[in-house]
């Protein structure tokens, strides 16, 4: 009878050995089993450094050129940030007319200046689209300051006017060149300008000058925008 009883046990413990053996086998094979996760993929979304060229014959201001140089970085999948600097001379246009009506030297324009723009952009995607490619809305505010001396002499001795100029558009636009390097941005738009000239005799003597015979235009608090920019995209 003892050895029926050992013989019972033994099964029992084979039996039990069995169970836990399987049921760690099988718990392991789960583990190793488990499939990850794969990685979401993210759109890239590039920087764009952006000019125009022809802003290069005539400015923001008279009798001055432009020459641009405006980044936009992505800030959401559907916004950016855009800025804008230039440096504001005078116009190859102007530099012809004084050559070829023989313009003296103590006559010709001596120009020197400066503008910086901002903007916000919000496009108009769907859930396939990314910015900063296709339709947008942008609120845009830029200054432009430029100071004209006529001849030399003057320049030299500080005398000049004085030109601000400050405008605040909505400006409405797209922009191509989705999977491309070389993008272009057409826009335009309505918005407030306020122009206003100062003459400076010297560092001491500055004056209002009166702008009545640059025209109604010029002097108009309304202003229409329409302008386009060839971009560069690095990803």
């Amino acid at each position: 009878m003892k050895s029926g009883l050992l013989g019972y046990c033994s099964m029992f413990f084979l039996l039990f050995n069995g169970a836990a053996v399987n049921a760690f086998v099988n718990a392991d094979t789960i583990v190793l089993n488990r499939i990850s996760t794969p990685k979401k993929v993210y759109h890239l979304q590039p920087l764009l450094l952006k000019t125009n060229p022809l802003a290069v014959l005539w400015g923001p201001i008279p009798y001055t050129s432009e020459y641009r140089l405006v980044a936009e970085i992505t800030t959401s999948r559907t916004s950016s940030a855009q800025i804008g600097i230039s440096y504001l001379g005078k116009s190859p246009l102007w530099k012809s007319v004084e050559k070829v009506t023989g313009t003296p030297m103590d006559f010709q324009l001596k120009i020197e200046g400066w503008r910086i723009q901002a903007a916000q952009r919000f496009y108009l995607i769907s859930r396939r689209r990314y910015a900063p490619f296709g339709f947008y809305v942008s609120p845009q505010v830029s200054y432009s300051n430029a100071h004209i001396s006529i001849g030399l002499e003057r320049y030299y001795n500080n005398s000049y006017f004085d030109f601000r100029h400050f405008n605040a558009n909505l400006l409405i636009g797209v922009q191509m060149g989705r999977n491309s390097r070389i993008t272009v941005d057409f826009f335009g738009g309505l918005g407030y300008k306020s122009n206003k000239v100062f003459y400076h005799f010297n560092d001491r003597n500055i004056k209002p000058y009166n702008t009545e015979d640059f025209g109604v235009q010029y002097n108009s608090p309304y202003k229409i925008t329409v302008g386009i920019n060839f971009g560069l995209a690095l990803y």
